[in-house]
């Protein structure tokens, strides 16, 4: 492939990468926890402080993260925070961070798979196959730190295999410097540390030693330790915060933990399979249009099995490599991510698509060529059909009829309680606060209450958990406040008479 054409057709891969996923963070409706993870960054950008401000803490394991954020790790805020002072703050400026990072990974898979397979075709093929899954789109043009820590991840598992040859110090130096910065953005940053030292032990087994152990370990210890100067602020707090986290904060909406794949392996690869069947509208009840968009996930499996029965294939040096990393991300990802959260289907996608391009590449010089092509086919028209019209457009219709009933019936001065997502369109400084407790701890007595689908979740499960405050929530809704608009996302109560209902609302 001449210069020219492979330069014309990456930079063909990466436009349609950016106009896909610019479209996907102009059309979905914000998310609660997009809000949470801005207040830090936010506050520390105009006002100095690295406060969480839009979530309630009083009285819960959250207390103190008003004034030091230490139940997330600190390096997504710290990149928020300068991206701010670059280009201001918005939702749509939160989410082009992280579509930043999405073709960070795109780069990063083509410099690896080049490397591993010395094939343009094979790298190219890899980070086109990237750029058209709508649940890689999907994440990578959300406000949350998921496409940072995996372009972190990767492009330090790339630095090594790329530099190994030249300098295996700097290899090392630079690929745990890429990890450990991942490892300070998000806990998966430890999937790329396991992979990463999994990789180096495999390929440079017989040539390390101290100096190399050492160079490996600086990064980290810089991070905690630049980090520590943090906690020591709080370490009462940061305790608090960052085990209540580590337990599972989505823990109070669901019956699962983080650690429960731990517990229960075979029920946790059965949920593993159920997380990769759901970010992929198997459980769509709609129409069987959504449900057959689980078929791209064959498609992935039958390359997966393809790759790995092939000989050549599996004998392959750099591909060996390439299984070995996939063997820990999907192991590791069923025992230890009890949540099963589709987001973090970003650190395995990459790791399908390469190991599908290989198998495509391979089969498509042989007799099975029209087969390869046809599934190549496939894949992309199907990506591209499901990731255009995936766009929840009614979500984004019924969050705006909220919003438009709020701007309308409230006052500057009107204290509410909701979902943080509202503070995109309300503001961050606005009287609003995400309490799904409705103020049991804090003793507020808001104007409004806009309750989401997280708030009907933990009202739902604080029957059984905290049975004290379900009791309250119930007496509150019930003596105190009178629902007034209804939709599919939102359900808004008004202080008042609570026998008064309101009419429902056109898009119910």
């Amino acid at each position: 492939m001449s210069k020219a054409r492979l330069t014309a057709t990456a930079s063909l891969i990466l436009a349609l990468y950016v106009i896909l996923a610019a479209w996907k963070a102009n059309t979905t409706y914000p998310w609660a926890n997009e809000a949470w993870f801005a207040s830090p960054a936010l506050n520390l950008a105009q006002k100095g402080f690295m406060g969480t401000t839009i979530l309630e803490s009083k009285g819960t394991w959250m207390e103190g993260m008003d004034r030091h954020t230490y139940w997330i790790l600190p390096l997504h805020i710290l990149a928020q925070t300068a991206w701010y002072k670059l280009f201001g703050f918005s939702l749509l400026t939160l989410r082009w961070l992280s579509i930043f990072w999405g073709a960070v990974i795109l780069i990063a898979w083509y410099a690896l798979m080049l490397r591993l397979s010395g094939d343009h075709r094979i790298a190219l093929l890899t980070a086109g196959l990237l750029a058209v899954d709508g649940q890689f789109i999907f994440v990578a043009s959300l406000g949350r730190m998921d496409a940072m820590c995996a372009g972190l991840g990767w492009a330090g598992c790339a630095a090594f295999v790329c530099l190994r040859e030249r300098s295996l110090g700097m290899a090392i130096f630079a690929g745990n410097a890429l990890v450990a910065a991942s490892s300070f953005t998000h806990p998966c940053g430890a999937l790329y540390f396991v992979a990463l030292a999994a990789i180096t032990i495999y390929c440079e087994r017989r040539g390390l030693g101290w100096r190399e152990v050492a160079l490996a370990a600086t990064p980290y210890l810089a991070g905690l330790g630049a980090w520590g100067i943090y906690i020591l602020q709080s370490p009462a707090q940061f305790w608090s915060q960052f085990s209540g986290n580590a337990s599972g904060i989505a823990g109070e909406f669901t019956e699962y933990t983080r650690w429960s794949g731990l517990t229960a392996p075979v029920y946790a690869f059965k949920r593993e399979i159920q997380r990769y069947l759901a970010a992929y509208s198997w459980y769509e009840a709609s129409t069987f249009w959504w449900r057959f968009r689980a078929a791209i996930l064959v498609i992935y499996a039958l390359g997966i099995l393809a790759a790995i029965e092939t000989l050549p294939i599996r004998r392959h040096a750099g591909y060996r490599v390439l299984m070995l990393a996939g063997g820990i991300f999907y192991v590791l990802m069923m025992l230890f991510e009890g949540l099963k959260a589709s987001t973090y289907l970003v650190h395995t996608l990459p790791i399908a698509a390469a190991l599908l391009a290989v198998s495509i590449v391979h089969y498509a010089y042989g007799p099975n060529r029209r087969l390869a092509l046809a599934a190549l086919a496939f894949m992309v028209a199907f990506q591209l059909a499901y990731g255009v019209g995936l766009n929840r457009g009614g979500w984004r219709w019924d969050y705006a009829a909220a919003i438009g009933f709020l701007k309308q019936h409230s006052t500057p001065s009107s204290q509410i309680i909701g979902g943080g997502e509202l503070a995109f369109s309300l503001g961050f400084d606005a009287n609003l606060i995400d309490d799904p407790r409705l103020g049991y701890y804090s003793g507020k007595q808001p104007d409004f209450i806009v309750a989401n689908s997280v708030y009907r979740g933990w009202i739902n499960r604080s029957q059984a958990r905290y049975p004290a405050i379900h009791q309250h929530l119930e007496k509150l809704l019930e003596t105190r406040y009178r629902e007034v608009f209804h939709n599919r996302l939102y359900t808004i109560y008004q202080a008042g008479n609570p026998g008064e209902r309101s009419t429902p609302t056109p898009n119910n």
